[in-house]
């Protein structure tokens, strides 16, 4: 049959170059999580078990990239082409990707139709329709962060910290106190309570989280003052009894298994320890606390429902405050806009305080 050529494009409003290496640096990462490895560079290479799928034979980046491309490893004969490019097109840049000499292997000219239908349009589709896509902009920005935006937004996230203050402040942690924090981010939080004297550990299920934490962090970590982990909340790395407090800000509404977590928190608390949690009122959907999507995939709990869940899961004392963030806000320096988001008469915040009892139960 007579081969085929397969484009996708995208126009965007930004620099070539700039498009262009995002583009290039999500591509590595998406690649890396499909089994595929792709190294970006004059001599590239894209390998997938072991076979070589692709080498870089031209870069001239953003103008053009060009990789000789392996389709079939059954079939040394079929080589096509695989182009790359970033050009201007009018105020915005277009990015387009490539597949020229791509059909050997169908059977008829049909069969290209529909592997394009299957394996190009209906994921595109299906990944800008509201339940996937809705899925993707909440891991993406909040359950489970990456890319460049999120890395940057949680190595300092402004937003974020009121709730801090209002955490640090009922926890209240010293030189003498182990601190856990599940769901640590970028490690900003983690940063401001060290200061405290304090040791710490923080874990992440986002493996670029740990990484922006360990960057923000890392004069601690070399201090042996700071350990960071990716690992499940309801599965935690530590052995019992390793804290003397925990804490947790804006992840418990993601939790499948919130008894679970809280389980694990009592497991690897002292006796007398003390967990903070931040969390956000179901009056705050659709608020700038918690927006779509993200906000109808997240759990929202009454004051009384995460004391039961606290007590459920071992706590001897538990309680919910509705905590004023406004004087946090100003002493984190936050411009007036922001602070106005967390005026006292917008408590929309759930702090739950439980502690362990001072004995064996």
């Amino acid at each position: 049959m007579k081969d085929g050529t397969v484009t996708v494009a995208l126009e965007v409003e930004a620099e070539p170059q700039a498009a262009f290496d995002v583009f290039l640096e999500e591509l590595a990462t998406a690649l890396g999580r499909s089994g595929i490895e792709f190294e970006p560079g004059p001599d590239g290479q894209v390998r997938e078990g072991g076979f070589e799928v692709g080498r870089v034979t031209e870069w001239d980046p953003p103008a053009h990239v060009a990789i000789r491309w392996r389709a079939a490893e059954w079939d040394p004969e079929d080589e096509t082409e695989v182009d790359l490019r970033a050009e201007r097109s009018g105020e915005a840049t277009r990015l387009t990707l490539e597949h020229r000499r791509f059909g050997k292997q169908f059977w008829a000219e049909q069969e290209i139709v529909g592997w394009f239908a299957d394996q190009v349009a209906t994921p595109f589709l299906s990944r800008s329709a509201p339940r996937m896509f809705g899925n993707w902009l909440t891991d993406r920005a909040a359950r489970r962060p990456s890319g460049s935006f999120a890395r940057a937004s949680y190595r300092d996230p402004t937003h974020h910290k009121p709730s801090f203050g209002a955490v640090l402040a009922a926890l209240q942690p010293g030189p003498d106190d182990a601190l856990l924090e599940i769901g640590c981010g970028g490690g900003a939080f983690l940063a401001e309570a060290l200061r405290s004297g304090c040791r710490a550990a923080g874990v992440d299920h986002s493996p670029e989280m740990i990484r922006v934490a360990s960057e923000l962090n890392s004069e601690a970590i070399a201090e042996d003052r700071l350990e960071l982990v990716q690992a499940d909340a309801a599965r935690l790395p530590f052995a019992d009894d390793a804290f003397t407090c925990a804490a947790m800000m804006q992840v418990f509404f993601f939790f499948v298994d919130p008894a679970g977590v809280l389980a694990e928190c009592r497991r690897v608390l002292r006796d007398g320890g003390r967990l903070a949690v931040f969390t956000i009122s179901e009056e705050a959907r659709g608020s700038p606390a918690a927006p779509e999507p993200m906000a109808s995939r997240a759990r929202f709990y009454t004051d009384e429902e995460l004391v039961d869940l606290a007590r459920g899961a071992g706590f001897a004392e538990a309680a919910v405050t509705r905590p004023d963030l406004e004087p946090f806000a100003r002493e984190a320096e936050l411009p007036e806009d922001v602070v106005a988001l967390f005026a006292s008469d917008q408590r929309a915040g759930q702090l739950l305080v439980a502690q362990c009892s001072e004995g064996h139960e």
